[in-house]
């Protein structure tokens, strides 16, 4: 769960044009879709401890809620071929899948490298139905138009800060590889092949928004507490300029639009979404 930079636009499409050739095979397969937001989501991200990831000054933060509307999973290859797709945007709440949540099938695909794999992340509207979020959840995100909502809080040595978010930007996770950069999926002749929307809920807590050497910070979030109340708002973070912060923490973006906690944390939102574990995608703001 480590962030990691994403790989060049070149290196892709080396990747691309190294693994597109493969054998096609004489009967189509099928794709089985899972999304799922791993220990961190499930259960909870510790303090930092030896060589293992974990927040930086003993916090450890649990969500209790993790909301996303996602869909439009779309399997295709550069050479126009196409795979198949499953378009229904849906709203799933991570913090209740503790395993891969099945997502659905796609059937009859070529049985050849697809080099296209994409999914988003929009706002709810009326068609959003629920994945395996509850109806008061997709009222929420429709009422409001949210494409990411998290809950949750940190702790540490007794004091609990709480935060709630809620982001309205659409998201497009493009051209994914997965960890080994390999571009997209191989289909199996005849075969299956799983295929995992992956979401790191760890991203919202990073320190900056390229390098790899990025660490988990929740102190500057925690003492945005401007009334007190023990929960953090976006509307509070949006009161801290980064110029106040040590200037080893949160940059490496585009600092003349990330000025504020708040546009950093929605800058590096955009990162949330991964393929089959560390795999990466181009992120597409839309």
């Amino acid at each position: 769960m480590k962030f990691k930079m994403m790989p060049s636009l070149a290196l892709l499409a080396l990747a691309a044009f190294g693994c597109g050739s493969d054998s096609a095979g004489t009967s189509p397969g099928t794709i089985s879709v899972t999304i799922w937001g791993e220990d961190y989501i499930a259960d909870s991200i510790p303090p930092l401890m030896g060589t293992e990831a974990g927040f930086e000054n003993g916090w450890t933060l649990r969500y209790t809620r993790f909301l996303l509307n996602v869909g439009n999973f779309t399997v295709a290859s550069a050479d126009g071929t196409t795979g198949g797709a499953l378009a229904a945007m849906r709203v799933y709440d991570l913090k209740t899948t503790t395993t891969p949540f099945a997502v659905g099938r796609i059937t009859g695909v070529p049985s050849r490298r697809m080099d296209r794999v994409s999914y988003r992340v929009a706002p709810a509207t009326a068609a959003s139905t629920a994945g395996n979020a509850t109806a008061t959840d997709v009222t929420l995100m429709q009422t409001n138009g949210y494409s990411l909502y998290v809950e949750g809080e940190g702790t540490r040595m007794g004091t609990t800060v709480r935060f709630r978010w809620g982001f309205t930007q659409t998201i497009g996770f493009d051209t994914c590889t997965n960890a080994d950069n390999q571009v997209g999926l191989a289909i199996p002749s005849g075969g299956n092949v799983d295929a995992q929307m992956t979401i790191h809920g760890d991203h919202f807590f990073y320190d900056d928004l390229q390098s790899e050497e990025a660490r988990l910070r929740f102190d500057a979030i925690a003492g945005a507490d401007r009334d007190a109340d023990g929960t953090v708002t976006l509307e509070e973070l949006a009161m801290v300029d980064l110029t106040t912060l040590p200037s080893t923490q949160y940059g490496g973006g585009d600092m003349a639009r990330v000025r504020t906690l708040r546009d950093f944390v929605t800058a590096i939102s955009a990162t949330v979404g991964h393929f089959n574990g560390e795999g990466h995608c181009q992120e597409r703001l839309q």
